[in-house]
């Protein structure tokens, strides 16, 4: 009978009982993408930087201005300016005049602060798209992390349900023997008092998973309260030597093409700042009808208009200064961005290597766990063991069984992290 009491807990993932629909990986994953507002967050920023890349672009075709203006004076004045020489007919003349045409104006030479705005504006777009991308992937890798710890302490709650089950069943049959004096009532308690334990550790358990999923919750828009984890088919992966991963990281992380146009935008505003020394010449052509005296006069004229400031106090040149700094310190940044980039793969190298050798360890001692286990069940039967030793027995197999499980699980989100940190391009 008590060979029956503490079976070994099955470890495969079995579905929840009851209304519990199933949540896959990949579902949760695809709803992560959808209605997660750090995504969606940085996919507006994106597309707003696209459309001021668009706006930088155009702003070069100049400007078209409509002219309306309605004018009373307090004595008749002419539709149009008087011009020498003065003879018939005189212009129209109205105490009440109404202006209505338009206006174009082009620029012609900006001191290429146009061109840089351009750029600027293109990298700009650039950033925010690279951002958007990294915001997708850490969400992603946040949700693979919080499903496989999901699948992780499911396992091991069905462990502790075993456990639990074993040591209830264990107790009837210890109270039996108390009852024919074959146990003593010390044995019982003891029972009683690892039972209540695991009944603990079942709630903490259970706690874990409903604060998980709440987690999911926030990543994925769902309610997973009711919710079941599927199972998820995991293979683990051959990665490339550390120095490929760090080059590859070097290539391809986000991370590092923003800092490269960050310092490129700094690097353009720098440029700008010393174009602020040339003119600006822009073209104008306006056109509009003078309304009054009962008729209408057209009016128009056009012309090249420059601008060119020839001292500012040194406004422009702390500008320049100002800028020059900026530039320096994005160079910096880029050169601690790479620098973090390696670190960041290095230690998920390391971390991978180190949850593959806690899993390989988990694994031997559960079955070190389960021998034991088996040996304590057969001498307590025998009389020749104390109930002690059995409790214990049972008390490491199980939490052997949920290292074990959690190591496992461990290994595939190392895995992940370590493909985030090398760019994903593995």
């Amino acid at each position: 009978m008590k060979g029956k009491i503490i079976t070994a807990a099955a470890l495969c993932v079995i579905l929840g009982a009851g209304a519990a629909r199933a949540l896959t990986l990949d579902g949760a994953l695809d709803a992560a993408l959808k209605n997660s507002p750090a995504v969606n967050m940085a996919r507006e920023a994106a597309a707003s930087q696209r459309y001021r890349k668009y706006g930088a672009r155009v702003s070069r075709l100049g400007e078209v201005t409509v002219i309306g203006t309605l004018t009373r004076y307090n004595l008749p004045r002419t539709l149009t300016p008087m011009v020498p020489p003065i003879a018939p007919p005189f212009p129209l003349s109205d105490d009440t005049i109404t202006n209505v045409g338009g206006s174009y104006t082009l620029p012609l030479f900006t001191g290429f602060k146009l061109s840089r705005n351009i750029s600027i504006a293109g990298l700009s777009a650039e950033i925010a798209k690279a951002q958007s991308s990294l915001t997708e992937k850490q969400v992603k890798f946040n949700v693979y992390s919080l499903f496989l710890k999901g699948l992780a302490l499911k396992e091991q709650l069905q462990a502790k349900d075993e456990q639990e089950k074993a040591l209830a069943e264990l107790r009837k049959n210890v109270e039996l023997g108390v009852k024919i004096g074959r146990y003593a009532a010390i044995d019982l308690k003891k029972v009683a008092y690892q039972y209540e334990m695991v009944k603990a550790q079942r709630q903490g358990l259970e706690n874990n998973i409903a604060s998980l999923k709440a987690g999911l919750d926030q990543l994925t828009g769902l309610e997973t309260d009711e919710w079941d984890f599927e199972p998820v088919e995991l293979k683990e992966k051959d990665y490339p030597p550390l120095e490929a991963l760090v080059k590859a990281a070097l290539l391809d992380r986000e991370e590092v093409a923003v800092s490269v146009k960050r310092k490129q935008v700094a690097a353009a505003n720098y440029s700008k700042s010393k174009y602020a020394y040339l003119p600006e010449i822009s073209a104008n052509y306006t056109y509009f009808r003078s309304i009054g005296g009962g008729g209408s006069v057209p009016l128009w004229n056009y012309g090249v208009a420059a601008q060119w400031s020839v001292f500012d106090f040194g406004k422009r040149a702390f500008d320049m200064v100002s800028q020059k700094q900026e530039y320096k310190s994005a160079k910096e940044a880029e050169t601690a961005q790479q620098l973090a980039v390696r670190r960041e793969v290095v230690e998920a190298y390391g971390g991978l290597r180190t949850q593959q050798a806690l899993h390989e360890a988990a694994a031997k001692a559960l079955a070190y766990a389960k021998d034991a286990r088996d040996v304590e069940n057969i001498k307590y039967q025998q009389n020749a063991g104390s109930m002690y030793d059995l409790l214990l027995s049972l008390a490491q197999y199980y939490d052997a069984v949920s290292q074990e499980r959690g190591a496992y699980y461990g290994v595939f989100t190392a895995g992940k992290y370590l493909e985030l940190s090398a760019g994903e391009k593995l």
